[in-house]
């Protein structure tokens, strides 16, 4: 298991570009330090809070650095090879106990690294706690780490990174969700796509950076003016859809409201963000459709608005 672990934390920690899972210091929780004469039973009445997981330990005499001891490994000792560990030991310094070598990172390191690194070690200390260092000690479970690289990797595979939209897939599925919620009920299904013009100019003309900003700053728009209870995703390069779910309604109802949904969103992305400017914010083509009432298939919902959008600069239709 470790081993795949490690081969996706080393993956996501050759890609370049910002921490996919943000940096450990992010997670870091300040941890206990004692010094190396403490004694173990002394140590083990500060592991009875329930919240202390590891213990960080100051050598008084400066030769061995900071080190570690982790609750796994305070229990082991004291049950001892014999069952005599607590007897032998209640009196003993602190550091007789101690990792000396416990795997210690700054602060900025990403988390995708500090995964590499723990799953490194071997097998006895390889799911201790991480030691962070700062301007205190603080300290990380790398239970933590790997969830918040899976967490981070989960959202990857269903958010765009540029416009942080869900993904074709992930709108699509949402789609397919809203009309499977349909049958029976009366309510109806609109689809929303929007097409940037000209975006292949503005790559052209300003660069691409550039047109990653605009797409950028079209999509932070888009997610702020939609009505409640719609969602936004990102289904192409420059194409933008927008789900909604109307109450039943008859036909004449549903494709004004349909339009007027259209209009909505047309008419507060009309004007340039101060960020972008008049002269790189890019115009819109537009389709929407809506399924008929308590029924819809999410296919036929997304071929009909692609249609549309071939066949006309704007305007709306009903999709069966």
């Amino acid at each position: 298991m470790h081993d795949e672990i490690s081969r996706l934390a080393r993956t996501v920690a050759s890609r370049p570009g910002a921490p996919l899972a943000g940096v450990v210091g992010d997670l870091a929780q300040p941890v206990l330090v004692v010094g190396s004469s403490v004694p173990v039973g002394q140590l083990e009445v500060i592991f009875r809070r329930p919240e202390v997981t590891s213990v960080a330990v100051q050598d008084e005499g400066d030769e061995r650095g900071t080190g570690l001891v982790t609750r796994a490994g305070l229990a082991a000792a004291l049950t001892g090879r014999l069952g005599y560990g607590r007897a032998v030991l209640d009196r003993k310094p602190t550091a007789e106990i101690t990792d000396w070598s416990p795997l210690v990172v700054p602060l900025g390191l990403p988390v995708s690294e500090v995964a590499l690194s723990a799953m490194e070690r071997v097998d006895a200390h390889r799911y201790d706690d991480v030691l962070v260092a700062g301007t205190s000690w603080s300290s990380a479970s790398t239970a933590d780490v790997m969830r918040s690289l899976v967490a981070a990797l989960t959202d990857r595979s269903t958010h765009d990174p540029l416009t942080r939209l869900p993904t074709r897939p992930a709108t699509w599925h949402a789609l397919a969700h809203r009309c499977g919620l349909l049958r029976g009920s009366g309510t109806r299904v609109v689809l929303l796509l929007l097409d940037v013009r000209d975006m292949a100019g503005i790559n052209a003309r300003h660069g691409q950076g550039t047109g990653d900003a605009v797409l950028a700053a079209l999509a932070c728009r888009l997610r702020a003016v939609v009505p409640r209870g719609c969602e936004v995703g990102r289904v192409d390069g420059d194409r933008f859809a927008v789900l909604a779910t109307l109450p039943a309604m008859d036909d004449i109802a549903a494709a004004a409201s349909a339009d007027a949904l259209r209009q909505h969103v047309l008419g507060e992305l009309a004007a340039a963000p101060e960020a972008v400017g008049p002269e790189l914010w890019p115009a819109l083509r537009s389709s929407v459709v809506w399924s008929v009432a308590g029924a819809g298939s999410p296919d036929e919902l997304v071929r009909e608005a692609e249609r549309r959008l071939l066949r006309t600069t704007g305007g709306f239709a009903r999709a069966s």
